[in-house]
């Protein structure tokens, strides 16, 4: 597959750039603590800036890799408010996975929404990905209007689909393909 890496975009409300160690207490204070907003993450929330800091040091590492797409999600003032990343699932299928997670005052403000339309456009344009897909707890139909709202389609049911901190949960799933984006463009 060909790769790009993250770089960073700007939309009309936001910036889209790599992580930095620095931003461990935004994103402490933000979301990564916060038990309402991780309720359908894999990961427990942070109890400390701590591990927000030694996550940091791991995905500031993983930037030297071209396939690596992981964005921290700021408004216009600075402020990171949460994350966003593509993950490729298959370089021989040239497929990939999408997720994403925002803190909760920032909730119903279409940031996400703006957030992935734009990451799925550096996608396609980019690289040579021919498919991204995401899912979400059936519980959280929130995170389904986002992908929706960025020109996924609905693909279908999963039972215990992925395992979030509180236990296994079905999920609806959501994809677009090359084609379609070009069509929606």
């Amino acid at each position: 597959m060909k790769h790009i890496g993250t770089q960073e975009i700007k939309t009309e409300r936001l910036t889209l750039r790599r992580f930095k160690v620095t931003d461990a207490d935004m994103m402490f204070n933000n979301w990564a603590n916060d038990d309402e907003v991780t309720r359908y993450m894999r990961w427990q929330s942070y109890k400390s800036v701590d591990e927000a800091v030694e996550m940091l040091r791991q995905w500031s590492e993983n930037y030297e890799k071209e396939d690596y797409y992981h964005w921290g999600i700021c408004l216009d003032s600075g402020e990171m408010i949460g994350s966003l990343g593509v993950f490729i699932d298959s370089e021989h299928d040239h497929r990939a996975g999408l997720g994403y997670c925002i803190g909760r005052k920032w909730w119903n403000n279409g940031y996400v929404s703006e957030a992935v339309k734009v990451i799925l456009d550096y996608m396609f344009r980019n690289t040579d990905v021919e498919r991204i897909e995401a899912f979400y707890a059936v519980d959280n139909p929130a995170s389904g209007k986002v992908m929706q709202k960025a020109g996924m389609e609905f693909e279908g049911f999963a039972r215990n689909k992925f395992k979030s901190r509180v236990g296994f949960e079905d999920s609806n799933m959501y994809g677009i393909v090359r084609e379609m984006w070009e069509v929606q463009k």
